[in-house]
């Protein structure tokens, strides 16, 4: 007993031992190292450009929310706050813009960049409240923006505007910053407890390009001490679809079941089957046959009458070439004395335009006597 435990004992420290130096091995000969991948953009990123801004005003501890429509300038937020708006879109009423200012007036923070339409002379009731018009050119060459000062707080920034658009301010009482004195990017103006601010471009907040230089840093003053943020990354109406989805969601889903159901209804029978009717190809003789009675029904002088009439009244003429110098009765009255039947019943064979079954008989008999007066040899 005593040689089994001392040879287990033995054992296990070389267990240990084994152990002990892999684990020192291993230790030397790994680390661990973590890499981050880059992968290609969620949904939501692809149809909000502002969600990196949204979350990285979140991680400085502010209320940040997203959000796409005119909601927040027709009906500011409650309360005080960073209102950041991509682009200002339609013009705004008087009422709505005097809502807005009130709101920024008790402390809101609006920073707005004014639509790719609003160019050389702006045209939106904000723009011209403050006296700032936005301008653009196509620059022959790119430049290379530099170092921007905040005009707020003194900071040097690297910020990469869009050089081809800038500002032209006519307001005295703004602050503005810009690498270029004479081109600025950047306006600031207080109103009341708040500022409205004005971007010549936002392209570097987006999720492409705030973590680029001090984008994201431009971001956080601007933000200043507010404690919530509301982001509007498309100011423009959404459609009708749209609006009512996000209004009235179960209507939608009534309505769309409501329809599938209408189109599952629609094509159900009722009522008994119709047997399908055999059909089997007609010969030409009885092809001739249905045509000959569709004309009778219709119309019994088609095809049967007019044809006999012009063949025996061209024979006539052509024997008698003074007929074509007399009207109709002329030729009756002609007829008559050759043939020895009454004008009357001559001018209703040839020309009479309504004729029924009984005096078809009558007429196809006038005719035959006609023509066999005209060919007594054929009789």
């Amino acid at each position: 007993m005593k040689g089994n435990r001392a040879t287990l004992a033995l054992l296990a420290t070389l267990l240990l031992l084994i152990g002990g130096l892999f684990g020192v091995w291993f230790v030397n000969n790994y680390e661990y190292v973590s890499e981050q991948v880059r992968g290609s953009m969620g949904i939501e990123a692809r149809r909000n450009p502002l969600l990196a801004a949204e979350r990285f005003l979140s991680r400085l501890g502010l209320s940040a929310e997203s959000q796409t429509g005119r909601q927040y300038l027709v009906e500011p937020p409650p309360g005080p706050g960073l209102l950041l708006v991509r682009d200002l879109g339609p013009p705004l009423s008087r009422s709505r813009l005097a809502s807005l200012l009130a709101w920024v007036e008790h402390g809101g923070t609006l920073v707005v960049t004014p639509g790719s339409a609003m160019v050389e002379g702006g045209g939106h009731p904000l723009l011209q409240q403050f006296a700032v018009a936005i301008e653009s050119e196509a620059l022959l060459e790119e430049e290379v923006p530099g170092s921007l000062s905040l005009p707020w707080s003194g900071l040097s920034l690297q910020v990469d505007f869009d050089t081809g658009r800038w500002f032209s301010v006519e307001n005295a009482g703004s602050y503005w910053a810009a690498p270029d004195e004479d081109y600025p990017h950047l306006v600031r103006f207080p109103w009341g407890k708040g500022s409205v601010t004005f971007l010549s471009d936002n392209e570097f907040l987006t999720n492409s390009r705030i973590d680029e230089k001090d984008h994201a840093l431009l971001l956080a003053y601007l933000a200043g001490d507010a404690e919530r943020a509301w982001l509007l990354y498309n100011a423009q109406m959404p459609s009708l679809l749209s609006y009512l989805w996000r209004h009235a969601p179960y209507l939608m889903i009534s309505l769309a079941l409501f329809g599938i159901a209408a189109i599952w209804r629609l094509q159900q029978s009722s009522g008994p089957r119709i047997s399908p009717l055999v059909r089997r190809e007609r010969n030409l003789l009885e092809q001739l046959q249905a045509n000959a009675d569709f004309a009778w029904r219709h119309n019994p002088t088609l095809g049967l009458l007019e044809a006999t009439r012009r063949e025996v009244e061209r024979r006539w003429l052509a024997s008698h070439p003074q007929l074509l110098q007399m009207n109709e009765k002329a030729r009756c009255d002609w007829l008559q004395k050759q043939t020895g039947m009454t004008a009357d019943s001559l001018h209703t064979a040839l020309y009479s335009r309504h004729t029924d079954t009984g005096q078809l008989i009558k007429t196809t008999t006038i005719l035959q006597r006609l023509f066999s007066a005209l060919h007594p040899e054929r009789k």
